[in-house]
């Protein structure tokens, strides 16, 4: 493990706040539900709430990774193939590789670019996509490398978790799988890593790229396959070979609210973590649980996840957290300025409250702050999410603890 520092509990809390405006400056298409924008919403949130200027924050830009560092995980021709449909003009990469996009004008736009999962309405082509998610998964793997380097202790990368890339094609939204990229680099240093991913959709692209290796520990709790994209992620999905119990999958049903999805996420995740001992953790949390998205279907208020990046903020003194889904702006940039606020233990103040004419906006204006009022559901509707939440814990239990030597 060359270069690598063992982390030493003791010191201030230092961590890394990866940003960049240039985050916001990208859109799929005027009408797609992801909107990079979020990023800004979460950092402005930030500002005003007083969660960025401590003397042991900082706040770094990241850089582009290079093509030959996303060939650890991509195949090539993806890769190649991405930036040539960017048309966005010659990029350094592109020259590296003798790529001139003017060249290929058949291959940016014909049908033979959907073999790659590109130009679909998911994964719509755009000027400088190639571009923004190599910005991205720098921006990932900057914050592992801050960590691996004893820098910081918290890194968070608003703009990642791109889980449904796959090796070879585009999915969900993602273009470059900026955790599986990441991860292959810490592998490749010797270095074990537990990935939590609390979006409400399953993990898809992680799950494949790991799913035959004891490196890694894949956790994703999820809204079930039976009723959302990607219609996988069920509890049999266990792993292979050497990888076998190192892949869990927590499927929720339709409706599941906090206490449902927080009491799931207890009984499993810690004990599982614990066995493992990973060097790091990387945490997808995504905000897309919440009950307001809509293109999900849980009935999460932000108290639930607050609660669940508590109990991951315990599990390591290193965690790497990435964004991932949420399609209500405002309820996820609110999301994420909280989570911000606990992994750094600090308590959001707003520095505006009472100012003249008010600051309130978007994110606050349903309840008049950063957490939502508390909603439970009730009669057959819990009945039968908590039933299936304890029968999911049940088949985890007797299946996959016992690979761990959990008992």
């Amino acid at each position: 493990m060359g270069g690598v520092i063992i982390y030493k509990k003791g010191g201030p809390l230092k961590s890394a706040f990866i940003y960049t405006d240039e985050f916001a400056q990208y859109e799929y298409a005027p009408t797609h539900p992801f909107k990079p924008i979020r990023s800004k919403l979460t950092y402005e949130l930030c500002r005003r709430y007083n969660l960025l200027d401590r003397p042991w924050i900082k706040i770094i830009k990241p850089e582009p990774l290079r093509l030959n560092q996303l060939t650890i995980f991509h195949d090539e021709e993806y890769l190649r193939t991405l930036a040539i449909a960017s048309l966005g003009g010659l990029t350094p990469e592109m020259m590296e590789y003798g790529i001139n996009p003017r060249e290929h004008p058949g291959l940016a736009v014909g049908p033979e670019i959907l073999r790659f999962g590109l130009g679909t309405e998911e994964n719509p082509i755009f000027i400088g996509m190639y571009d923004y998610a190599a910005l991205t998964a720098g921006a990932t793997f900057l914050g592992a490398e801050l960590l691996v380097g004893g820098e910081v202790e918290i890194a968070f990368n608003p703009l990642g978790g791109f889980h449904h890339a796959a090796k070879d094609h585009a999915e969900g939204f993602c273009y470059i799988n900026d955790i599986a990229v990441t991860i292959c680099h810490l592998l490749k240093r010797g270095l074990r890593v537990a990935f939590i991913d609390i979006d409400a959709h399953h993990s898809n692209g992680v799950q494949d790229a790991f799913y035959e290796d004891d490196r890694v520990l894949t956790i994703s709790i999820h809204e079930s396959g039976k009723t959302l994209y990607p219609w996988s992620g069920f509890e049999n999905e266990i792993g292979k070979g050497r990888g076998k119990g190192f892949n869990v999958n927590i499927p929720l049903a339709a409706d599941s609210d906090d206490e449902v999805y927080v009491s799931a996420f207890k009984e499993i995740v810690p004990p599982l973590v614990k066995a493992f001992n990973p060097y790091l953790i990387i945490a997808e949390l995504g905000a897309d649980t919440h009950v307001s998205d809509p293109l999900t279907h849980l009935s999460m208020t932000n108290n639930g996840f607050c609660e669940t990046v508590k109990i991951i903020k315990g599990l390591s003194p290193l965690i790497l957290a990435v964004g991932g889904g949420g399609y209500d702006l405002y309820k996820t940039a609110r999301s994420w300025t909280l989570a911000w606020s606990i992994l750094n233990e600090i308590e959001p103040k707003d520095e505006f409250l009472g100012a003249v004419g008010g600051m309130m906006y978007g994110p606050e204006l349903d309840v008049g702050s950063l957490r939502d009022k508390t909603h439970y559901s009730t009669g057959s509707v819990k009945k039968k999410t908590k039933g299936e939440a304890e029968r999911i814990v049940g088949y985890i239990k007797r299946v996959v603890f016992p690979i761990h030597g959990i008992h």
